[in-house]
């Protein structure tokens, strides 16, 4: 065969491949699928569709009535949010706050509200960093090592601009770390009497029990309302896929029993509007692989591959202690159909750190990782009691033989630590 008939072969297949992909074709607007890649108005538009589709109008309705006396000039309580992640609290009170404060502009009340991002773990100076920046609109960070009181003077000297009602929407408020106390009692405390604003606190955590690490007598300053934000459910997370695909897909290409399985695996497990649209984009994505359509079948296939990534993020992640450990536990659980100890798999992980030529963690230490191993679903660890002999743990497998499997010959090809021990 001449060089011509190959380069004739080769335009073929790649034309036949393309044509292949075209009559497959499910995605027209990819961004729609993964909201980090929307712009800011795109994702603005998207959630005000989303509200105009009456979903959260429960919530939004108790937000608003929580606002509302300040149209007559009184002072609302603080407000706790909760809820799990992924249920629309940032978004909801973004947009009820945005709504309330242009409703004030027609009534001559002067609001304002302004968000605090505290969605990574800050000290107390960096929460106060992320207040300053929120509070004159610049990304301007001020230095550290200055005083905390010099801070939470120019915050004040700041705040000394509004006038009315100042809301401040501190999100993710419990990642103040290594204690919320000393931003919290400046907001609560120190501020009311330094600005003359009437200062209305908006705090959105995911954790129940975050109050409950305050000190008492900043929660009794407060006098804070909770609301919770319940998870979303099934008929919710159906009409936020409905606009998805509206949005992003071939719609004609899309069964409805596919949008309804989606949703009903979202609502079962977490009710988070994210994992649902992260499903989504997963099996428009396997469908346009497969034969074009977006099945129940389909989905099955998104859901099962969604948790294989997962969990080889998870793994992949794990400190090399960690690896050493799993491997330990899973090397000896192929050998037998029972339950094994941590006794058992510590003298198996010592052995691997010999061959691996690592020093063995002790045998305290190797318990608390095979907790976190446990904690992160790797492995099941049931905490027995042996009375007098004390507490130990018995494993047993919880990942699927096809993960672990892929993982295994991964880190083993990179000559990793997962080899199998003699």
């Amino acid at each position: 065969m001449s060089r011509g008939d190959h380069s004739e072969a080769s335009l073929q297949f790649i034309r036949t491949l393309h044509d292949s992909q075209k009559n497959h074709r499910l995605i027209l607007n990819p961004d729609y699928l993964d909201d980090e890649k929307l712009p800011e108005e795109e994702r603005t538009a998207v959630l005000q569709e989303i509200f105009d589709r009456n979903i959260r109008e429960e919530q939004l309705k108790r937000i608003i009535c929580h606002l509302t006396p300040i149209l007559d000039g009184d002072h609302p309580s603080s407000l706790l949010v909760f809820g799990p992640t992924g249920s629309g609290k940032t978004v909801s009170l973004i947009h009820v706050l945005s709504t309330f404060q242009q409703y004030c502009q027609t009534q001559s009340v002067e609001f304002q509200y302004k968000y605090v991002d505290l969605t990574s773990p800050r000290s107390s100076f960096g929460a106060l960093n992320e207040l300053a920046i929120a509070l004159n609109d610049s990304i301007r960070i001020y230095r550290k090592g200055i005083p905390v009181n010099q801070m939470q003077e120019r915050i004040i000297q700041e705040m000394n601009r509004f006038k009315g009602f100042l809301c401040l929407l501190i999100d993710e408020a419990d990642n103040i770390k290594p204690n919320a106390d000393e931003f919290i009692t400046f907001l609560g405390k120190t501020l009311p009497r330094k600005v003359p604003c009437r200062l209305v606190l908006i705090m959105v955590t995911n954790k129940l029990n975050w109050d409950k690490m305050l000190d008492p007598r900043i929660l009794s300053v407060l006098k804070k309302t909770n609301m919770l934000f319940e998870p979303y459910d099934a008929l919710d997370l159906i009409e936020i896929l409905k606009l998805r695909v509206e949005k992003a897909l071939e719609k004609s290409k899309v069964d409805e029993g596919a949008i309804r399985k989606i949703a009903a695996l979202a609502s079962r497990e977490t009710g988070d509007a994210r994992k649902a649209v992260e499903l989504l984009s997963k099996a428009a994505k396997a469908a346009q692989e497969t034969k074009g359509r977006l099945t129940e079948e389909i989905v099955d296939l998104a859901e099962h591959r969604l948790e294989m990534d997962k969990t080889d993020e998870m793994i992949r992640a794990l400190a090399r202690q960690q690896k050493l450990a799993l491997i330990s536990c899973y090397d000896l659980l192929s050998k037998t159909s029972k339950r094994i100890t941590t006794g058992e798999a510590y003298d198996r992980y010592t052995s691997l750190c010999d061959l691996e030529k690592v020093r063995p963690l002790t045998q305290r230490r190797f318990s608390d990782i095979i907790g976190s191993l446990d904690l992160y679903g790797l492995i099941n660890g049931r905490l027995i009691s042996r009375g007098r002999y004390g507490q130990t743990r018995e494993i047993s497998k919880s990942l699927p033989k096809e993960s672990l499997t892929r993982i295994l010959s991964t880190e083993s090809a990179e000559g990793g630590a997962f080899r199998t021990v003699p």
